[in-house]
Parts: C-alpha cells; sequence; structure tokens
C-alpha cells in the first residue's frame, strides 16, 4: 500500500481507536456462552502447563532474575512460591507458560495466544481484585486481537522470521490487560500505541529458552503499555493502521477494514477456532506422531523391527522441524525424528519424552536415525492454507521383513474440528499439574476455574497455583 494512501486512509479508518472502544466497551454479558466454555478451557490448560513449565531450568532462572531484582511483591510467580510486581509476574508466568511447547494454538494465523494473555490478564486481576468474568472477557479480547491481527497481516509475516507469539501477543496481551484495568476507549488506543512501540522477536530462538522467553515479555510489554496509558502516558493511536504502523510495517500495508469487518464475527475461539495441544512439542510434529502411534497400534509393530520411517511433509512443516539430530530436549521438540522415534518406543509422546537425560538414550538414537523427513510434492503445491491440513503429514513405516505401512494424517488430533472437550482436557491438566501441586490443591483449581464466572476474584486460585 502506498504511503499517500495509509496517510489519507487513517482519518477514515481509525482502526485502532475502533479497536480501543470494543475493548473498552466489551462486557462480560455479552460474551456467547460458546466463546466463555471455551476459554475456561484455554485457561485451565494455559495454567496447568505453566505450572508444568514453571520446573524447568529456564523458568526457574528467569524467576530467580525476577526475584533478585524486586518489585512489590503482590503477583504470584506460578509454581514459584513466591510474588513480584505485575509486570515480573507476567514475564515469568508468561516463560512458564511456553516452556514447554504445551499451550494453545491457532493455527490461522500461526500463534500460541494464551500464553501471552493470559499472564498479563492474571498478574493485574490478581493486583487489582479483578473478577472472574473480568478475567474471561479479558482473555477473549486478547485472544481475538492477538489471532485477528494476524489474520490480517497475512503468512509472509511468518515466513520473514517474525516470532508471531512475541509480536502478535503482545497486542494480546495489552488488550486483556487495558479492560482488566478497566482503561477508557483513549487510553486503551494509547496502550495499543506502546504495545506497538515495543513488538519484537524472531524465530531464531526455536530450540533454545528465548522462544518461551519472547512469550513471556510479549506479556510483560502488555503490562506496561496498560499501566503506562492508565498513569496518562501516550503512544501512537494509529499504530495498527497509520503510516509507518504495524500493519505497513509487518504486513506491507495489509487492509486494516478487514480487521474491524471480522473481531468478534464471529469470535477466534469460535470460527476458526483454537488446537489444545495433546503433545508437548511443536504443532508441525503432531499429524506424524499421530499416525506412527495409529500404525504401531494397529500392527503391533516393534521398533526394534522397524527398517525405515518416511515421513513425508510440507515444506513449511519441514522449516520449523529443524533438528534431525538434537542436543537437547528444547531441540527435541523441534525435531520430527526425535519425536517419531519416541513414538514408536514408547507408544505415547508426553512431557517425559522430552527430558535432556533421553538425548542420549542408545536404542533411541539408533532408531532416529532410521527417521526422514521428505518433502511431499502434493503438499507443497497445496501450500499454506488451513483448509487443506498446512501441518499433515504421509507416514510410511516399513519393517525389517518387508512389509510396509501407510498413513494419511491430515489433522492431529484436539485441533478445533475434534476439540476436547472439558473433561477430556482434565487427564492432561492433572499431569501437568502434579509436578508442583498435591491432589487436594490440584482438584480444588479445578473447581474454581470451572466457576470461574462466578468468583468475586483469583485470590484464592492464585495462592493455588503459586505452588
Amino acid at each position: 500500500m502506498k504511503a499517500e494512501n495509509i496517510v489519507r486512509k487513517e482519518h477514515f479508518i481509525a482502526v485502532t481507536e475502533q479497536l480501543a472502544a470494543f475493548i473498552a466497551r466489551a462486557r462480560f454479558e455479552d460474551l456467547p456462552r460458546e466463546v466463555v466454555q471455551l476459554s475456561k478451557n484455554s485457561i485451565l490448560d494455559t495454567i496447568g502447563v505453566a505450572l508444568a513449565g514453571a520446573v524447568e531450568p529456564g523458568a526457574r532462572m528467569l524467576s530467580l532474575y525476577v526475584n533478585q531484582n524486586g518489585g512489590k511483591a503482590v503477583c504470584s510467580l506460578i509454581g514459584q512460591k513466591s510474588k513480584s510486581s505485575p509486570r515480573n509476574a507476567a514475564l515469568a508466568n508468561g516463560m512458564s507458560s511456553h516452556m514447554l511447547g504445551f499451550s494453545d494454538l491457532s493455527v490461522t494465523p500461526v500463534v500460541h495466544p494464551s500464553i501471552s494473555v493470559l499472564p498479563a490478564v492474571l498478574s493485574l486481576a490478581e493486583a487489582h481484585g479483578a473478577s472472574g468474568q473480568d478475567v474471561i472477557t479479558s482473555h477473549v479480547l486478547g485472544v481475538e486481537l492477538a489471532c485477528k491481527l494476524g489474520e490480517v497481516v497475512g503468512s509472509d509475516f511468518n515466513r520473514k522470521g517474525w516470532h508471531s507469539c512475541s509480536v502478535l501477543g503482545g497486542f494480546g496481551a495489552t488488550a486483556g490487560a487495558a479492560h482488566v484495568l478497566g482503561l477508557d476507549t483513549s487510553k486503551t488506543a494509547n496502550a495499543l500505541g506502546l504495545a506497538g512501540m515495543q513488538t519484537a522477536g524472531i524465530k531464531a530462538g526455536m530450540g533454545t529458552m528465548a522462544k518461551a522467553y519472547g512469550a513471556g515479555r510479549a506479556a510483560e510489554n502488555g503490562v506496561i503499555a496498560a499501566e503506562l496509558s492508565q498513569m496518562g502516558f501516550t503512544g501512537p493511536t494509529t499504530v495498527i493502521e497509520g503510516l509507518d504502523g504495524f500493519l505497513q510495517t509487518f504486513g506491507d500495508g495489509a487492509n486494516g477494514d478487514r480487521l474491524m469487518d471480522t473481531f468478534a464475527k464471529p469470535y477466534h475461539f469460535v470460527s476458526p477456532g483454537i488446537t489444545l495441544k495433546p503433545y508437548p512439542s511443536c504443532t508441525c510434529s503432531h499429524t506424524s506422531i499421530s499416525a506412527i502411534l495409529t500404525l504401531r497400534k494397529q500392527h503391533n509393530i516393534a521398533p526394534d523391527d522397524v527398517a525405515e520411517v518416511e515421513c513425508s511433509v510440507s515444506p513449511a512443516v519441514a522449516n520449523y522441524l529443524k533438528f534431525p539430530r538434537p542436543q537437547n530436549a528444547l531441540e527435541a521438540k523441534y525435531s520430527l525424528q526425535f519425536c517419531v522415534a519416541s513414538a514408536l518406543i514408547d507408544g505415547s509422546v508426553g512431557i517425559k519424552t522430552f527430558a535432556d537425560a533421553r538425548i542420549g538414550d542408545p536404542r533411541l538414537a539408533a532408531l532416529l536415525q532410521r527417521v526422514k523427513m521428505t518433502i511431499s510434492p502434493e503438499l507443497a503445491a497445496l501450500g499454506f492454507n488451513p483448509d487443506i491440513a498446512p501441518f499433515g503429514s504421509r507416514v510410511k513405516i516399513r519393517l525389517k521383513d518387508g512389509r510396509e505401512f501407510f498413513r494419511r494424517q491430515d489433522k492431529g488430533p484436539w485441533e478445533p474440528e475434534t476439540a476436547p472437550s472439558w473433561n477430556d482436557l482434565l487427564p492432561k491438566y492433572r499431569t501437568c499439574t502434579t509436578l508442583v501441586l498435591d491432589t487436594q490443591r490440584i482438584e480444588e483449581t479445578i473447581a474454581i476455574i470451572d466457576d470461574l464466572e462466578n468468583q468475586k476474584d483469583v485470590t484464592r486460585l492464585m495462592d493455588l497455583i503459586r505452588g
């Protein structure tokens, strides 16, 4: 889009201000019941994976750093038995939420929205006594902005190397934080402007602690933007659609009209929906894992009988799964070879799959050598389109006796079309939280989140998940 067109249209579109008005005026009573339930599902899921992630070395380091650098102790660090300031809590809890790569996901655009939105929302809700209804509404608004903004900016955004969780998550966290604080339209617009001024993050961090850190920074930035705006601090109120704004800088001038045309029409939670993850690895590995587990069970395949496994995938999948011989557990989450070999040996893929001690396992290392990833001409020709399974795989297992088994897997488990119910999510939640909480606390947190819309505040919930 030419610069003169952007300048000319700023006055008429006022996209940032329209968004700010929607965020400021939104009420829990206006949310569809389905959206409320889907939000609670994601809140349960995110708190669960944050508690599991809190015991990881990267999360421990960041929490130690936060504690060493002070801040008024009013907000809980999930799983760390300590408190800090709202911004510090959002930072630490955002990192914990993404540490295992086990959090909710939007496929279009590719972003994990809740890992940045919810930590920002919960920290300010705890600090200011916001209700459960406020938390749900703020979470929905934050997820909506992160996802719809990603839809408008387009797929080139990801291909250029931007880390969507850092960039889109920062805007989402700001929207959620602004609503929790009750900012009016003007201050919400300024907060979104400040979010844009903090936007950063690249995908080079995949396979390192830095990827989860990016999610934490987005959550922290959301808190900072909202709190500064509350004080009267100003930012660019055409940050999304304006000259040198987000859409021009990150999306080559993508049309801001579409953002307001689609915002909450319907909510992203409803369509195209949010994917919840059954495996703590990159989503791109999930169709191959699912296919392997199905073939293993159907044909009673013993790992030692396998001569070769071939997984044919799209170029997008190959781009994400870039560690054929992972050197640590973080890289293993982005290794198709490791995920497939583990699924064959263990018959499952879970948190314990990705331990550094597993990297040197001789049996796993030997089988990993027999797994190859190739590009499927079929999937390559389809391009990146969520309606035609961009993360699909074609899996062939050849045994030493010459037999071959093939499976086409277009979608992974727990995608929106086969989304888990609340009860379906409980085993995952209990597995994750057992790493930090005892049974009584686990069950109490489940009950509180299930009844979140009737909670006058989140004090008890945060006390419990602090560990």
